[in-house]
């Protein structure tokens, strides 16, 4: 025997590795796990080994080929913003999620955190982050979706695919085309505006974004965003063209994330960068976005810092020549440290990281749909759904009726284990041989935890009971199986899966489930695609296309007769006999904040501003509201209103809340108990009287 005294220095190597990720957690594994590279590719060893191997040998005469079989990707295309419910995209690299609707409304949202703020509204799908533009020459002013401005364009195209969404439009001479996309290796989403130029003469187009910037959860920020706003600030970096946000923590030791806005242009840009953080600025007291006063009639204010409605919004010059194309980029990115924002601001600033962003997430679609196993197509029809999911609609709901016999709260649904804070997403099953139709389910659940989309899937067994209770263990049994898939994976979901027994349930109990469900799918109807085939057929069958007014000519109203005030200020004052405080308002004119009259009785009120927005309730004005409440000094809108119709027109105006660019003076009295409101427009005078019963819960509008 003969002992070889040698070694080899990489097994030293190994070893000092190995010593290393004991005595410090890992760290060799998380910094091979930050190169891009790895980081693109992570869902391959995320595979599991198969049970059962079962080997196929080629035949002598069988031809072997290395050019795998091509598949067409499978587009979603729209020509309609006006879908209802709102076609929806989700795109995620499972930390940073956008949601962007057919109108280019959509949200922003990085782990848990909301980035940008986001209401569920499926009927005006009016809050997201946008891109205005404006024809500095003939100073039109549209958007690079259909939302904000509204414009009706004369072509319109939406083509959601695996790695991007993409909103095309075209106005007049100009062509406008809207890239989305969020990058794999970062926690960041790029948006691409492409503005051609087929006209004949050269045009200057100001490109102005905008997003209301949270950094909070989504709950905090939809219970009180006026005190959620307060710990927000922002700050300008000219030499990377940004702008930074950043959260207080309530305690010192609580982490401050970051969020920048980075805008890249290729070419030389027409005149400086102009940037604003304050929303009022932006928008303009009782303006909304379909009239900002930033891009309408002013300019930005170049403000940041504390301001009390955060916002970030960034505006660039831009000259397209005839037969030309410019190009502006747009970045939001998140990070947990001022120094790591800024670090990505630079990388972003560069405008060709845009076609890295897109490269890397098509890599990363295909990856995941070949983890999942899902045919071509398939992640569409799970994308679908999701936008029953996140609007709620009745389409895959039970009919109003059996709703309506629910008499059970969401606390009931905790005797299940489920907490009612995710949307739900009732499955019922009936038979063993409808296996198939389960994995569908389990797959488009897996599906949407990687688009950020959090939900709780319920499996209801409808079998009858029986002895061996086969349809059970095998849902058991399945759902066992994904579950194991997902173990390994440290950022899993909230959203959970249950199997629940038809027969272990009362009549109540399945009620409830039904009616707190967003989606209700049974096997018996058929397969995923067919059922949302025939919820598709039913919502084009049922369309309404929008109206619009006929133009006539102005009719004019006749003077208003003011009333003379004490003390008035320009905008009111107090009446003759001091009883009432009257606000007269002229066209275009507004308050400084919403003036507010609180009418009622110690049961029943309501709460009114001078443009007679404001909520009604019952007992508790917090905890039980009758109407909504936006808690928006800016916009002020309105949860309630009145309509008025030219029947030959067909000019709609509301008496309480008039657009004020035109018309007679808006004469509003607050008075004890009651609130009057006294407008003319389109030659008819309207006066509108609120208040509240004594001892009844009524509130009377005459």
């Amino acid at each position: 025997m003969v002992v070889v005294r040698t070694f080899m220095a990489h097994h030293q190597g190994m070893s000092l590795v190995a010593l290393a990720n004991v005595l410090f957690d890992g760290v060799m594994r998380t910094r091979f796990h930050a190169e891009p590279k790895v980081r693109a590719a992570e869902l391959l060893l995320q595979e599991r080994l198969p049970r059962d191997l079962r080997v196929t040998r080629l035949r002598a005469e069988e031809p072997q080929s290395d050019v795998p079989a091509l598949v067409l990707p499978v587009l979603r295309l729209f020509s309609s913003p006006h879908d209802t419910p709102p076609r929806t995209h989700l795109m995620s690299n499972g930390r940073y999620t956008v949601m962007v609707t057919a109108a280019g409304s959509g949200f922003s949202r990085w782990n848990d955190l909301a980035v940008t703020r986001w209401r569920e509204d499926p009927t005006r799908d009016a809050h997201g982050t946008y891109i205005f533009l404006q024809d500095v020459q003939s100073g039109k002013v549209w958007s690079a979706g259909y939302q904000p401005m509204g414009t009706e364009p004369e072509t319109y195209n939406v083509d959601f695919s695996g790695e991007r969404a993409k909103i095309s439009r075209r106005d007049g001479s100009l062509a406008t085309t809207l890239e989305i996309v969020v990058s794999p290796e970062d926690d960041a989403e790029v948006r691409r505006v492409t503005v051609q130029n087929l006209g004949n003469a050269p045009r200057d187009i100001e490109l102005t974004s905008y997003a209301e910037i949270v950094l909070a959860l989504p709950a905090a920020d939809l219970a009180h965003p006026a005190f959620s706003n307060l710990f927000v600030r922002t700050e300008f970096v000219p030499g990377i063209n940004s702008l930074l946000c950043t959260r207080k923590g309530r305690e010192p030791e609580d982490p401050s994330p970051w969020v920048a806005h980075v805008i890249a242009g290729e070419g030389p840009p027409l005149g400086p960068l102009e940037y604003e953080c304050d929303r009022a600025r932006f928008l303009g007291r009782g303006r909304g976005l379909r009239a900002p006063i930033s891009v309408m009639d002013g300019k930005p204010t170049n403000t940041a810092g504390a301001v009390l409605d955060p916002i970030v919004s960034l505006r660039r010059r831009v000259r397209v020549e005839p037969g030309e194309t410019a190009r502006i980029t747009y970045t939001t990115l998140a990070a947990p440290s001022r120094q790591a924002a800024l670090s990505l601001a630079d990388k972003y600033h560069d405008p060709g990281m845009f076609e890295r962003a897109v490269d890397l997430s098509w890599t990363q679609s295909q990856i995941q749909e070949h983890h999942l196993g899902m045919a071509p197509g398939e992640d569409h029809l799970f994308q679908e759904m999701a936008g029953r999911i996140l609007h709620s609609n009745p389409s895959l709901r039970p009919s109003s009726d059996f709703l309506q016999r629910n008499t059970r709260g969401a606390s009931s649904l905790w005797a299940s284990g489920i907490s009612g804070d995710l949307p739900i997403v009732l499955v019922g099953i009936e038979e063993p041989e409808e296996r198939d139709f389960v994995r569908d389910i389990l797959r488009a659940h897996e599906f949407w935890r990687m688009k950020g989309l959090e939900v709780d899937l319920v499996i209801l067994n409808k079998k009858p009971p029986s002895y061996n209770q086969d349809l059970q263990h095998l849902l058991e049994t399945l759902v066992r199986t994904r579950q194991a898939a997902q173990r390994h994976e440290t950022n899993l979901s909230k959203g959970r899966i249950f199997v629940l027994r038809a027969d272990q349930l009362s009549s109540e109990d399945t009620r409830l489930l039904e009616a707190a469900a967003r989606v209700v799918l049974l096997s018996r109807r058929g397969s995923l695609s067919e059922q949302m085939d025939r919820v598709d057929r039913v919502l084009i069958s049922t369309a309404v296309s929008p109206s619009f007014p006929r133009p006539r000519p102005p009719i004019l109203n006749e003077p208003t007769l003011l009333p003379r005030l004490q003390f008035f200020n320009g905008l009111g004052g107090f009446s003759a006999d001091g009883g009432e405080y009257v606000t007269i308002l002229t066209p275009g004119q507004w308050t400084p904040a919403p003036w507010i009259n609180i009418v009622a009785n110690t049961g029943f009120g309501f709460q009114v501003s001078e443009s007679g927005s404001g909520p009604t309730w019952a007992l508790n004005s917090r905890e039980n509201r009758l109407t909504p409440w936006f808690n928006d000094p800016v916009e002020d809108p309105p949860g309630e209103a009145f309509y008025l119709r030219d029947e030959e027109s067909g000019e709609v105006w509301t008496p309480p809340l008039p657009i004020r660019e035109e018309g007679s003076p808006h004469i509003s009295r607050h008075g004890q108990g009651l609130r009057q409101f006294d407008y003319r427009s389109h030659g008819i005078a309207s006066t509108l009287l609120q208040f509240v019963p004594l001892n009844d819960p009524i509130k009377i509008s005459d």
